[in-house]
């Protein structure tokens, strides 16, 4: 965007604040399907043991290839907002988004795949896996679904939403499948045009996101407030699934006992309920808090801090600036801007 347009922009709308990556959902490595698999798999016999490692070593593959992506957007210096792990649930839709970037000109869905082996991608669209061995011998070649095809239904889907809550009008979203896997080798060289355009080592991701934000045919220019208005519904209606591990693999409640609560401590908590009290009043005290800020600021609440960020400061009661500074999301910035009142907050009592 040329000097001229930005010096415009700011006379009718305010300073741009979006000038670099911002995560209004973060990347979080402590995933809670892995950790409660791995505490399930402590406690079940060796026959079913065996199912459940499988799935935790997928995850944590996944998690790396994510977490790979991550990196590339978070160290970008593009601007945009981006949300990660959001899963929408409207009328008989359900889709599951690993990232969702949000800029001025368009949003980009990226759907993360950490495959083992390279793919092949033939002249009929279909995705062909190879696995070799340490010597570069074929072990195997599997058909694979299409990631393709998967993540366009999830933008369609997303389309459908953002347009039917009448947060975008024939607003671009564009959909790219992020192969995470630096050892993968894609051979795209025969596939379709629409397939090779939509398919992307993680290494590749940023120029792709800075071209088209550089692309002079594209003039949208949407505003900030706008945007931050797709990312607060997005975060509002995120509806993290519920596993069922019982019926997936076969468990009884002997197996499941361990992700219970205690009853001890479930006892200890009845027995300790003025302590359960004073949290409560603190949790609506910060709740108002981020509110009465946000008005002041203008800015989305969830800028000062989010609902997750709010569950940590009840759960790790932090005293001083320092042990604020340990909790996710609260980097040095924020804690210099609203560090004291929120200690002011947590050490009040009745």
């Amino acid at each position: 965007m040329s000097i001229i347009d930005n010096a415009i922009y700011t006379m009718l709308n305010g300073k741009r604040t979006i000038t670099k990556p911002i995560f209004i959902k973060d990347f979080d490595a402590d995933n809670k399907q892995l950790n409660d698999l791995i505490e399930i798999s402590k406690n079940v016999s060796p026959e079913k043991r065996k199912f459940i490692e499988k799935d935790i070593k997928l995850l944590k593959q996944g998690l790396e290839g994510e977490k790979n992506v991550y990196y590339e957007l978070k160290n970008s210096f593009l601007p945009m907002l981006c949300l990660y792990d959001i899963r929408l649930e409207y009328d008989d839709y359900v889709a599951q988004y690993d990232f969702i970037i949000i800029t001025r000109k368009f949003i980009y869905v990226l759907e993360t795949k950490k495959l083992n082996g390279d793919i092949e991608i033939t002249k009929d669209g279909d995705f062909i896996r190879i696995i070799k061995s340490d010597n570069g011998k074929i072990i195997k070649r599997e058909g694979m679904y299409s990631p393709i095809s998967q993540n366009e239904r999830h933008v369609k889907i997303l389309k459908e939403i953002l347009t039917k809550e009448k947060l975008i009008k024939n607003f671009p979203i564009k959909s790219a499948v992020v192969i995470a896997n630096p050892k993968t080798i894609i051979d795209k060289s025969k596939c379709p045009k629409s397939i090779q355009n939509n398919i992307y080592k993680y290494d590749q991701i940023v120029n792709l996101i800075k071209k088209e934000l550089e692309d002079k045919s594209n003039e949208r220019d949407l505003l900030e407030k706008f945007l931050y208005n797709i990312a607060d519904y997005l975060i509002s209606n995120n509806k993290p699934i519920t596993y069922n591990y019982a019926a997936k693999y076969s468990l009884d409640n002997e197996d499941l006992k361990i992700l219970e609560t205690p009853k001890e401590e479930q006892e200890n908590s009845n027995l300790d309920s003025d302590k359960s009290n004073d949290k409560a009043q603190i949790y609506e005290m910060l709740k108002k808090y981020r509110i009465e800020m946000a008005k002041k600021e203008n800015i989305k609440a969830f800028w000062v801090f989010t609902n997750e960020e709010l569950n940590s400061l009840i759960e790790k009661m932090p005293k001083t600036k320092e042990e604020l500074l340990k909790i996710k999301g609260f980097g040095q910035k924020k804690v210099e801007k609203y560090g004291d009142e929120i200690l002011s907050i947590l050490n009040k009592r009745g």
